[in-house]
Order: C-alpha cells, then sequence, then structure tokens
C-alpha cells in the first residue's frame, strides 16, 4: 500500500482515539469583535474557576452536624451570591453592549459615545446601555444588526462555552451563570421583555418596516422563545450544576450526559432561533462525540414569515496530528435574501450563495495536567451574514496562546 495513503490512515486513526480536552484561548484580532471578545472572556472565566478551585473552600465546617448542613449551603449561597452573580453580570452585560450592539454599529461607520453599566438587583435599579452616533450612511437591515447584536455576541461566547463543557462532559458551578446569561439572552429577552425600545421589540418593527406589514409578531418570538429555552438540555445541566450539585452538595462541577448510542458515539441535539438582517431563522444543532471527539452539524431556515433562506454548519475540535499539534475547522455554506449595507460609505448588496471556512491550529508547548501553546486561526467568508462575522467580504485572522488549567476538584 502507499506510504502517503498508510500515513493519512494512522492519523486519522490517532486522532479519532486521541483525549478530548477543552481548550481556552486569548487572542487578538484587527476587528475587536464578538470572537475576540468571547475567546477572550471565556478564557477568563476558566481562570476563576481554575482559582475558586485551589482557593475557595466549599465547606467552613466539617460535614458531621446537622448545623453543618444548614451553614454550608447558606455559605456556598453567599459566595454565589456576592461573586457569580455580579461577575457573570458584568460580563455579560459588557460583552453585550461593546461587543454586540457596539461592534455591530462600528461596523456600520458610526460610532460609540457611551457605556453606562448599572449593576444588577438588589445592587442596582437601572438597566445598563450604550449611546451611539449612526453614520449618515446606514440601511435599516444595519439597524437590524445593532439591534440584535447584544444577544449575537452573548450567543457567540456560550457556543465557546458549550464546546469545552461538552469536550470535557463536566459544567463547573463557575460557568452555569455565563451559560444560562448568554445562550438565553435572545430567548429570555424576547419572552419576558415587553418594553417597546427593549432589542427584540424593536427588530420586530424594523424587521416589519423593511417588508411592510406586520408579518411577524411578538407572539410568534415568545413561542420560539420559550422552545428554545425548554428544548435546550445544557440549561438544565446548568441549574443542576449550581444549585444542587455546588449549592446543597459542595461539588464543583456536574457530569454532563449525552444520548449513548455507542461506547463510542454520544449525541446530544439542541434547539434555537438565531435574529438575522432578513428575519428570524430556526436552528437545530446537533453535537456528535466520536471516540472523545466533538463534532457539530447544524441546520437553520427561514420560519416562513419573509423570504427563504437556509444555512448548513459542521464543525469539528481537537483533531490531533500529534501529542502537541491539532486543529478545529469550521465550515457553513448559505442561501440568503438581498442584503443591503453600507461600508466606508460604499454601498454594497450580498444576496444569494456564500460560505466561509476557518481552521484553526493549536499547537501546545506543555501538554501535562496543564496545557499550554499557540493558536492562529486562518478564514475566509464571502458577502453575507454569519453569527458574529462583518457583513462584507473579510479574510479572517486571529492568533494567541491557548491554554487548560486542570481543576483541583472536580
Amino acid at each position: 500500500m502507499n506510504k502517503k495513503v498508510i500515513t493519512i490512515i494512522y492519523l486519522v486513526i490517532f486522532a479519532l482515539n486521541s483525549d478530548a480536552q477543552s481548550q481556552y484561548n486569548l487572542i487578538y484580532e484587527r476587528q475587536i469583535g464578538m470572537n475576540f471578545a468571547g475567546e477572550n472572556f471565556v478564557a477568563g472565566l476558566h481562570l476563576i474557576d481554575y482559582a475558586d478551585s485551589l482557593f475557595i473552600p466549599k465547606f467552613i465546617i466539617k460535614e458531621d452536624s446537622d448545623f453543618a448542613r444548614v451553614a454550608n449551603p447558606i455559605y456556598r449561597f453567599g459566595k454565589l451570591f456576592l461573586t457569580n452573580y455580579l461577575i457573570t453580570d458584568f460580563i455579560m452585560t459588557m460583552n453585550h453592549e461593546r461587543f454586540g450592539h457596539g461592534y455591530r454599529i462600528l461596523q456600520a461607520d458610526g460610532e460609540i459615545v457611551e457605556i453606562v453599566y448599572s449593576p444588577p438587583p438588589p445592587f442596582g435599579s437601572e438597566f445598563s446601555y450604550i449611546s451611539f452616533n449612526r453614520s449618515s450612511n446606514h440601511t435599516i437591515q444595519q439597524d437590524l444588526t445593532v439591534n440584535f447584536g447584544g444577544s449575537e455576541a452573548n450567543m457567540v461566547l456560550s457556543d465557546i462555552v458549550r464546546k469545552n463543557i461538552l469536550l470535557d462532559e463536566r459544567f463547573s458551578h463557575n460557568l452555569a451563570f455565563p451559560y444560562l446569561y448568554g445562550s438565553n439572552d435572545a430567548p429570555g429577552y424576547t419572552a419576558f421583555v415587553s418594553n417597546p425600545y427593549s432589542d427584540p421589540n424593536k427588530y420586530i418593527e424594523n424587521i416589519n418596516n423593511l417588508y411592510g406589514g406586520e408579518g411577524l409578531t411578538r407572539k410568534k418570538m415568545r413561542t420560539y422563545s420559550f422552545l428554545a429555552l425548554l428544548t435546550d438540555p445544557m440549561n438544565f445541566y446548568a441549574l443542576k450544576s449550581v444549585f444542587h450539585d455546588y449549592l446543597i452538595k459542595g461539588k464543583h462541577s456536574t457530569k454532563v450526559g449525552m444520548i449513548k448510542f455507542s461506547n463510542r458515539i454520544k449525541y446530544l441535539p439542541r434547539f434555537r432561533f438565531e435574529y438575522t438582517p432578513y428575519g428570524p431563522e430556526l436552528v437545530i444543532q446537533n453535537y456528535l462525540k466520536f471516540d472523545n471527539k466533538l463534532f457539530q452539524l447544524s441546520f437553520s431556515h427561514s420560519d416562513g414569515t419573509f423570504n427563504p433562506s437556509w444555512r448548513l454548519t459542521a464543525e469539528a475540535w481537537n483533531i490531533s496530528a500529534t501529542e502537541k499539534l491539532s486543529f478545529n475547522f469550521k465550515g457553513q455554506i448559505w442561501n440568503q435574501p438581498e442584503i443591503n449595507y453600507f461600508v466606508n460609505d460604499n454601498f454594497t448588496i450580498a444576496v444569494g450563495g456564500g460560505g466561509q471556512a476557518i481552521a484553526t491550529t493549536n499547537y501546545n508547548l506543555i501538554t501535562d495536567k496543564h496545557t499550554l501553546g499557540a493558536t492562529l486561526q486562518i478564514g475566509y467568508k464571502t458577502k453575507g451574514y454569519t453569527l458574529g462575522e462583518q457583513l462584507n467580504e473579510s479574510l479572517i485572522l486571529r492568533g494567541g496562546l491557548t491554554f487548560r488549567l486542570g481543576n483541583k476538584s472536580q
């Protein structure tokens, strides 16, 4: 048999049987956009989680008395309320405002005037917000991207969190609040906030103005929202991790289960909807683990309210070539209705088919309980809308450090 064929088979077998581990990236990109923020914020949360596992005790009284069974949960609740709750709100709110709305307004040639952060109740009573100036040349579809940009940024961040959790099959209590906030930003905001000036309601108003009439209703979007909230199994693992396993039992993390087809294959589906510049899309995501490798295949399509659209996305993580070298891959193809926008005051139209391809290379210099190395992400996308990226045709280039710290306790 040809030596090259033997080598390829060997590499494939090695990749499919190597251990899966989460990875965290401190990266830089020129856009300073949603992926930049998502990767760096998640890396910061991992550092917080590691410090927690080393320095913050789970018990202040030995579990050998009735008093301990009351005092320890009260202590852990205080820790959640005074640290996790406040830290999560600040990180996710700033991600929503600056790297969501702010990123989309900058991409539309506008400018950020100020960002005002208000602590969550009961520490504050006001809403956080961003104020900005629009460019004189902008379209209603660019306004739409600004409307949903905040929730979009937190969706990008929660996708990174979910990927790492499924690679480890463990859900740390320190990641429960960020996941619940990020993944449920869009459906929670849509389902429970009726203020006409809220992001989802401004989106509904603007999308109906774009197409004319009242095709999209708040009732329809609330239905999608409740469906998304109730059909994401990770929501239930997050709640179990923080409120049962940590608060009551004093465990650092909880085991995440997947549907087991065999000893080698595990599967986890979830549903969500996404706001886009041409109307809402319904998304079915399918996560598959094969011998500790993680893959994701999703299909999106318009909900039928406006013009038809569809998108097919495939991702693979931790495809190992050697002990130190691994790769991640992401590809998308889509067909979209017309999107009109300005870039540097130049009117641009994106319509029809398009796609995106991204390859990430991770080279670990240290591989043990802890890992440390370098990461480089290179990709390309055509004109059109995709989660977290600019509308225009673009070359994607991101790089920095990749690492993982092994927690002291589970």
